[in-house]
């Protein structure tokens, strides 16, 4: 018997051994030309970039999204190594620290799967090794940084050609270097060809270890794309936002397949094109590693069963994607199962009221794939000053915002609390509407019938306070008190009250009382473009005294003119990042 033991024994540890091996037999190489342009790319005779297999794909994030990003280097290379956009990783810039450590990059989920793999980043471009992924390449086994692409090219083969490669990262950045001298021209396209060069010399290395009998992956992409003459990149274009992704192996249809029939067809249909995002995941499951859910990796990996495809926002509340087959997809929200729909249905909403930054994960085929969304509303604005201005949101933070440079100014936003807003910190979860009355008092009004007077001089809330919205505080109120869910004043003694039923109410301020005849419905006679949104309406403010501003639920926003009294063509619009910068971020 214990000599069976022990056969049994041996052969486990035989078996698990092997098992061991045949995982640690994959090895990837992951090569970032920075700065290629794959138009430029595919007309240029490029024998080695022609050993792969090679598909556009696209940088940038969905435009207007929270995964927007600016198409430079910081943010592309932060989404190849990590698998998130911006909103996640937050290096939003080349100057940018540390990348959110929430959402490593590979360097450290390799290492945490296995601490023994092998794992190496040799970078042309500092910042990568140096400023965004510092932290998670404490326990590579080789990080270089500022090199030349030569040396990158030639330490790369030296470390191929060593055996112990598990995971390598090479960064070269002659092309983009040449853009920004010369634009598109001779030194660009000799700059591509010296890229080409380069990338022979480490296929050649890794077509050497892959006859002695190891497996590889070998992804070469790049950044970003660039501007038509080739100087610059940053901006949401179509030129800027095409990048390519290419395989010594062939990937699956998420890499091979451009899909046509997507909800949001801007920039000539690139996002039917594989995201730069599907890297990250790509090179963890050729390596073995299971794609966790808990991870919220946007990207949809490009081989073995591709996951929900082509997954993006049709509005603040509803998902959309592409499916040509049927199979239960779980939906996810903030880690947890809310939802199992079929994938046929190629739409999802969700109905509740849950404000902040929502994690969505949709898993079908084993697969996660994630996006994050942003349910906050504006609940109050108050004016300030005609520079400043303050707005209230639904997850209980507010932001300042420059009315000058129309943007939120930097470090925000913050928590609303007695330390930022002193009396108004315990109700900041009841603010339903706010105004400024005069240079020296603005009014909060609570959701549950009260309202504070704020004294704009001492910055705090006036003593007594908060007090009850009834007849003898507010004339003509009392009725409406727990119904106010917007406030705007005008440039005379009026100010406008907003009901949640879709009425409104005229206050005289001068006068202390409701006009009379009110409340009135709000449509399009009496508020001329408001009509179909009268129940939509979550916050309004005069900006000054030409125009005011409305905020509907879904993250929309109506421009009112109080010169002709009416809304402006165009609106309603999503307020996002490129329509009020700043104002919903995180």
């Amino acid at each position: 018997m214990k000599i069976l033991i022990s056969f049994l024994l041996l052969i486990t540890l035989v078996s698990s051994t092997q098992a061991i091996c045949a995982q640690n037999n994959k090895k990837v190489l992951l090569i970032g030309v920075d700065g290629v342009q794959y138009e430029k790319l595919k007309n240029i005779d490029t024998p080695n970039y022609d050993r792969l297999i090679l598909h556009k794909a696209y940088t940038g994030g969905i435009k207007g999204s929270p995964s927007q990003q600016d198409t430079k280097s910081g943010p592309g290379w932060s989404s190849i190594l990590t698998g998130v956009w911006v909103d996640k990783h937050k290096v939003s810039s080349n100057g940018s620290g540390l990348a959110n450590a929430e959402f490593p990059s590979l360097f450290k989920r390799i290492k945490e799967a296995d601490n023994n793999l092998w794992v190496g980043s040799i970078s042309h471009w500092s910042p990568i090794n140096t400023n965004f992924f510092t932290a998670d390449l404490e326990q590579a086994n080789l990080v270089l940084s500022g090199l030349s692409d030569a040396e990158v090219t030639s330490r790369g083969v030296q470390e191929i050609s060593s055996g112990h490669v598990d995971f390598l990262f090479l960064h070269l950045d002659d092309p983009d270097g040449a853009g920004h001298s010369s634009c598109f021209g001779d030194r660009y396209n000799q700059s591509i060809l010296t890229s080409d060069s380069q990338l022979g010399a480490l296929l050649d290395a890794v077509d050497t270890r892959i006859a002695a009998g190891e497996e590889w992956l070998v992804m070469v992409t790049t950044d970003h794309g660039r501007d038509t003459r080739g100087c610059g990149h940053g901006s949401q274009t179509t030129s800027e936002k095409t990048i390519f992704i290419g395989s010594n192996l062939p990937l699956n249809i998420e890499h091979s397949e451009y899909v046509e029939d997507i909800h949001n067809k801007e920039f000539d249909g690139i996002y039917g094109y594989a995201a730069q995002t599907s890297i990250a995941p790509t090179v963890l499951r050729f390596m073995g590693i299971n794609l966790q859910t808990t991870w919220k990796l946007d990207g949809n990996p490009l081989i073995g069963s591709p996951g929900t495809r082509k997954v993006m926002a049709a509005d603040n509340r509803t998902i959309k994607w592409y499916s040509a087959v049927s199979g239960p997809v779980e939906v996810h929200q903030n880690d947890q199962l809310i939802d199992v729909i079929d994938a046929s249905s190629q739409s999802w909403t969700d109905y509740t009221d849950t404000q902040g930054i929502l994690d969505y994960v949709f898993v079908y085929n084993d697969t996660p794939v994630a996006i994050r969304k942003s349910a906050l509303e504006v609940t109050a604005g108050l004016d300030w000053s005609a520079s400043r201005a303050y707005y209230f949101r639904g997850d209980n933070q507010y932001i300042r915002y420059n009315k000058t440079l129309d943007r939120a100014d930097s470090g925000y936003p913050r928590v609303t609390d007695n330390d930022t807003w002193p009396g108004l910190g315990d109700y900041s979860d009841l603010v339903s509407a706010a105004f400024k009355a005069s240079a020296e008092k603005g009014y909060f009004f609570l959701n549950d019938g009260r309202y504070l007077r704020y004294d704009l001089d001492e910055d705090r809330v006036d003593p007594g306070y908060p007090k009850l919205v009834d007849n003898n505080s507010w004339p003509g109120m009392g009725d409406y008190a727990t119904k106010i869910r917007a406030a705007l004043k005008w440039p005379n003694s009026k100010v406008y009250f907003f009901l949640d039923d879709g009425n409104y109410l005229r206050y005289d301020l001068d006068n202390d009382q409701l006009d009379s005849g009110y409340p009135q419905p709000v449509n399009d006679s009496t508020w001329p473009g408001l009509g179909a949104y009268s129940t939509e309406i979550t916050a309004a403010h005069q900006w000054n005294i030409f125009r005011a501003y409305f905020f509907l639920k879904n993250q929309r926003y109506i421009r009112y003119s109080i010169t002709s009294d009416q809304a402006y063509s165009g609106y309603p619009r999503t307020t996002d990042d490129d329509t009020w910068p700043g104002l919903m971020n995180p």
